[in-house]
């Protein structure tokens, strides 16, 4: 048992109710996080100093250490420690991941410092704190994209990435990546384009996504497939392709944060049904 879910059920037993405000929650988040990364500077490369103060356009200084006459700077634990912007310091954690974070063994008993082992960290912040954000790896990766539910995450997001190769992987991520910046249309479309993609990789053909709408009907018949199953999964998917034609692909619809998680559950939902079964 983690020490979360024993707190869980000790808070239970004694009837406490936690009552945590939202910016409280986060700044116990953000402290956690500053735990973390507090030496992240000195554990990253010169140039990717560089870049993250250019990307961010941050005057890049250095200091010297008087006795050890090494040059060293703080621009990283500084910007999260100024951040107060919530999705901003999610950002800036996804920007850390992104640099080249140097490895440092500890003989005999291996690594004592690498990017899997921030990451390890960073997701057991998450899991002790109460905040919107969840992160995902993915062939090394590092996504971080708004909080749904744990089940469904694991489920729906974290199970496709797995198994999504090539172009359908890429059209999925970017789609997470675009919900996480708010930029729903576009995440919509990544979403089409990755069905779409999808479908064609399973049928093995290169038939146009209405097209294979049908293909996959068929196929799921000769599988046996339950008929009523059968034809929700058609419906589903038609009723998708009306609304990515109607808000993504021909036209910009008014796509809320809410419509746009739904559309990613349910592409991973019908993703994972079929390459379960076909």
């Amino acid at each position: 048992m983690d020490l979360k879910e024993k707190m869980e059920r000790y808070n239970k037993r004694w009837n406490i109710i936690l009552d945590e405000s939202s910016e409280e929650s986060f700044n116990k988040f953000k402290t956690r996080i500053l735990n973390i990364f507090n030496d992240i500077d000195h554990n990253v490369s010169v140039n990717s100093i560089t870049t993250f103060c250019q990307y961010l356009g941050i005057q890049e200084k250095r200091y010297v250490n008087n006795f050890s006459g090494n040059s060293r700077s703080t621009h990283i634990i500084d910007k999260l420690s100024n951040e107060s912007n919530e999705e901003e310091f999610y950002r800036i954690i996804e920007i850390i991941f992104c640099l080249d974070i140097i490895e440092t063994s500890n003989y005999p008993f291996g690594l004592s410092y690498s990017k899997n082992i921030l990451l390890r960290k960073v997701i057991e912040a998450i899991n002790f704190s109460n905040v919107n954000v969840s992160i995902t790896e993915d062939n090394g990766e590092i996504i971080l994209y708004p909080k749904g539910e744990d089940l469904l995450d694991k489920e729906l997001v974290n199970e496709p990435l797995s198994f999504f190769e090539g172009s359908v992987n890429e059209h999925f991520v970017d789609a997470l990546k675009s919900y996480q910046a708010k930029k729903h249309i576009k995440s919509a479309e990544s979403l089409r384009r990755c069905l779409e993609e999808f479908l064609k990789y399973e049928l093995q053909n290169d038939k146009g996504f209405k097209a294979n709408i049908l293909e996959i009907q068929k196929k799921i018949k000769l599988d046996g497939r339950d008929a009523q199953v059968r034809n929700i999964i058609g419906t589903i998917l038609n009723y998708l392709d009306d609304y990515f034609n109607e808000n993504s692909k021909h036209n910009d619809g008014n796509i809320d944060d809410s419509e746009n998680e739904f559309l990613i559950y349910q592409v991973g939902l019908l993703a994972r049904y079929i390459n379960k079964n076909l």
